[in-house]
């Protein structure tokens, strides 16, 4: 069997590098670390310019991002990028975020927003269904004896 190559694999084409959708998109990566990506077209931030006056030209780029469940809001400048991780996040906890301009001032234009996401759980979870029991070896592994009971480790 021949290997195949790249031109065969994609039969010419490429990914595009924008898709022209104005969007931003967080993707939990694990309970403490959320990834977010956005696209602003040209098109909007011209829109933007005409609604502001232009006050726009001297404001920074900024990710902001709330806690849904504590009501604390994150502000990240991010400069010439697409993406970003945003870590220290707190585990299971509910998070959005919008992207905009942050005026010297501290007024904050948002240009799109993003879907909710929830990071995941930092244990093991509470429910024990007996088809997928741990057995005694990755007990002791994942279990420790303390006063009382059970606790991760």
């Amino acid at each position: 069997m021949h290997e195949p190559d790249r031109h065969e694999l994609n039969a010419g084409w490429t990914l595009p590098f924008a898709y022209g959708i104005d969007r931003l998109v967080l993707m939990p990566r694990d309970p403490h670390k959320v990834f977010a990506y956005w696209e602003i077209t040209p098109r909007l931030e011209e829109n933007m310019r005409k609604r502001y006056n232009d006050s726009l030209d001297t404001a920074c780029m900024t990710l902001r991002v709330l806690n849904r469940d504590t009501g604390l809001i994150k502000d990240i400048l991010v400069k010439d990028t697409d993406n970003w991780y945003l870590d220290q996040l707190e585990a299971d906890q509910i998070y959005c975020a919008e992207i905009g301009r942050m005026h010297k001032s501290g007024g904050f234009v948002r240009f799109t927003a993003s879907n909710t996401v929830r990071t995941p759980r930092n244990s093991l979870s509470s429910v024990i269904d007996p088809r997928w029991r741990i057995f005694a070896f990755w007990q002791h592994r994942y279990y420790r004896r303390i006063p009382g009971g059970l606790s991760s480790a």
